[in-house]
Order: C-alpha cells, then sequence, then structure tokens
C-alpha cells in the first residue's frame, strides 16, 4: 500500500504552498505531508495539524484526517500552513518568571501575524476561492 492516499491532493497542496509562499515572501521553505505508520489505528491518531521547527524550513503538514484518512478541506490546510509560516515570522519570546526561563511559543505578537497572513492569502486571486 502506497503511502500516498490521493496523489492529486497532494500535488495540489504542494502547488498552494508554493503560492502562498510567493505571496507572503518567505522564500526557501519545503513542504513535507504527515506519514503514519498505520492508518486510522494506534498511537498515531493525534490531533496535530502540523508542525515545524525554527531553525530548519520545514513545514509538516497533516494533510488526511487521522482516523478516516480523508482529505482536510484547503482551508483548514492553508491556515495551518500560515500557522507554521508565523512560527517563522515570529519566533517564540523567552521571558523570566521568577527564576525560571519560560518559552512562550504562541505569543500576542504571533497571533497578530497569523491573522495579517491569513488576511493576504484571503485577499490573492488564486486562493481566495479556497477560503
Amino acid at each position: 500500500m502506497s503511502d500516498i492516499v490521493d496523489p492529486r491532493h497532494e500535488a495540489l497542496v504542494e502547488h498552494l504552498f508554493k503560492r502562498t509562499l510567493a505571496v507572503l515572501n518567505l522564500p526557501g521553505f519545503e513542504l513535507r505531508p504527515l506519514r503514519r505508520r498505520v492508518r486510522g489505528t494506534g498511537k498515531l491518531r493525534s490531533f496535530a495539524y502540523g508542525y515545524t521547527r525554527i531553525g530548519v524550513k520545514l513545514v509538516t503538514i497533516d494533510l488526511y484526517t487521522p482516523r478516516t484518512m480523508k482529505p482536510r478541506k484547503m482551508d483548514a490546510i492553508l491556515r495551518v500552513i500560515a500557522h507554521e509560516l508565523a512560527h517563522h515570522q515570529q519566533p517564540p519570546r523567552l521571558y523570566r518568571k521568577w527564576f525560571r526561563l519560560v518559552r512562550l511559543i504562541h505569543h500576542p505578537a504571533f497571533w497578530t501575524q497569523y491573522k495579517k497572513n491569513v488576511k493576504q492569502l484571503q485577499q490573492d486571486e488564486l486562493l481566495k476561492s479556497y477560503f
């Protein structure tokens, strides 16, 4: 059984990801779909939509629902892409809380950047049909 459930869906997401990078002016990122060990069963039925690492320009996104492996809607995928790219635009903040350093990942400036990204994607002529 192939890892790719729907090659047309993944090709469309790859095309829209490249368009998103052009709209947000963020070159050099790579998209990788989240692959599960066993589809629809086991421990990897998590609800994480995607993740990224700040030092590496790689975005991993779950393109299918965890249990039934149906393709996710393009609206949800584009919002996840905007979310993960906002992590690179507004990296985590460190602040002191008593004698500890706390890393705040989803801080207010991050959410402002995420909303700007979604607004830019909604105003794009090609991508606005998916919202």
